[in-house]
């Protein structure tokens, strides 16, 4: 027995009630980036075996076989907490060929509330769920939508960086008095802005030296997401869903790729309202006893997904100004403010999109032509040529001579 595989255990446990539906073999796994514990459940609901193995394939595999070994014929179905690494047990798993179940996390975290929480028990308490039938499972997207995520995801965190930069900057020209000229340009990167700032003279020589790695790294930055920005292009022509929400106002092909890598299938979902719920654009519902609560965030949702809607939002309202989602915007500001009429833009929006994705029909009232140009800008984007030095090239870069001490340490 290898030496990473726990001896057998047996727990006397009650097993379910006679009226509840059970499964065969359920395992349930606690899976961290280092270590992963298991505990295989019998029909009878008795713990048959436990496992506190390496988080490697090498360790799966043979958990795999063991698992075989003991259950012979018998259907296993296994239930894995969704996150990092577990998502990366699950696929390993499912590749071997295993009935594996994805939890989802925040409805988990509730259940598995425990005083007494260890890796343990919290390995048995999900083959438990498993085996009642009370495991909550979580969407997992097919591997052609896991790499689209992956494109659309890597895009969105160098702009997430970019963004933090820019935030840097404005920070140090606040130390200096300059905000009021800086507030002048919408955009401190925008090319009026960039030829202020070479105007810019700061005493402070530590505060020229930060401008001058906040402005490289900006630059930096930005050519990684053009060249991203181009990839997405070459992934988005061809796709007819993408072309679809295109014709939505507001949204091209970026914004469109982003809402169908994180969404998924559209028909996983019943019905518009639990779209919108997803997105992430609906108001909590906090009624009790006859109290009305103040309604003043929304319910948990997909943060990717709802950053992609308000931007959407946002371009009806400060520069397209027409249309049926601009009108809603116009008759709900002066009553309910500003941000609370942007929210039901978007809870509006959401509709749209659920509808104009499941039907497969364009929007009706998107204009032709600014369709149209959004179809040849996306054509443009995915002829562009992009250019990334390769990882040899990045790794020989940093291993020069000329690079800065602790580097690589």
């Amino acid at each position: 027995m290898n030496k990473e595989v726990d001896n057998t255990r047996m727990a006397a446990i009650d097993p379910p009630t006679t009226n509840s539906p059970t499964r065969g073999y359920c395992a349930g796994l606690d899976v961290h980036q280092k270590t992963c514990d298991i505990a295989l459940v019998n029909p009878e609901g008795r713990v048959v075996r436990r496992w506190h193995i390496k988080t490697c394939p090498q360790m799966l595999d043979l958990f795999s076989r063991e698992l075989r070994e003991i259950c012979g014929k018998a259907p296993v179905d296994l239930g894995v907490e969704a996150s990092t690494a577990g998502k990366a047990v699950f696929l390993h798993l499912r590749k071997l060929g295993l009935d594996v179940h994805m939890g989802h996390p925040r409805k988990l975290e509730s259940i598995l509330s425990s005083e007494t929480k260890t890796d343990r028990n919290d390995a048995e308490e999900l083959a438990r769920l498993l085996q009642g039938h009370h495991f909550p499972e979580a969407y997992v997207p097919t591997e052609e939508m896991e790499e689209l995520r992956g494109w659309v995801r890597v895009r969105a965190e160098q702009v997430e960086k970019l963004t933090r930069v820019k935030q840097q900057v404005h920070a140090l020209l606040v130390r200096h008095h300059l905000q009021h000229e800086a507030a002048k340009y919408s955009d401190i990167f925008g090319v009026q802005a960039l030829h202020w700032l070479k105007t810019v003279d700061l005493v402070s020589e530590v505060d020229k030296r930060q401008l001058q790695v906040l402005l490289e790294e900006g630059a930096l930055l930005a050519q990684q997401i053009t060249s991203l920005t181009n990839d997405l292009a070459r992934q988005a022509a061809p796709r007819k869903d993408v072309e679809l929400l295109q014709s939505i106002p507001g949204i091209d092909y970026v914004l469109a790729l982003n809402i169908i890598a994180e969404v998924g299938d559209v028909h996983r979902f019943r019905n518009r309202k639990r779209f919108a719920a997803y997105c992430g654009v609906v108001p909590k519902n906090r009624d009790s006893g006859g109290k009305v609560a103040e309604h003043a965030k929304v319910r948990h949702g997909n943060p990717r997904v709802k950053w992609a809607l308000e931007i959407a939002v946002q371009a009806n309202v400060l520069r397209i100004r027409q249309g049926r989602l601009f009108r809603i915007y116009e008759a709900l500001k002066a009553r309910v403010g500003v941000p609370k009429a942007m929210m039901a833009v978007a809870h509006r929006l959401a509709f749209v999109v659920y509808g104009v994705w499941k039907s497969g029909n364009p929007y009706e009232e998107g204009n032709p032509g600014s369709f149209e140009r959004k179809r040849e800008r996306l054509a443009e984007r995915a002829k562009a040529k992009v250019e990334f030095p390769s990882v040899t090239d990045l790794v020989e870069k940093m291993l020069s001579p000329s690079a800065p001490p602790g580097v690589m340490s």
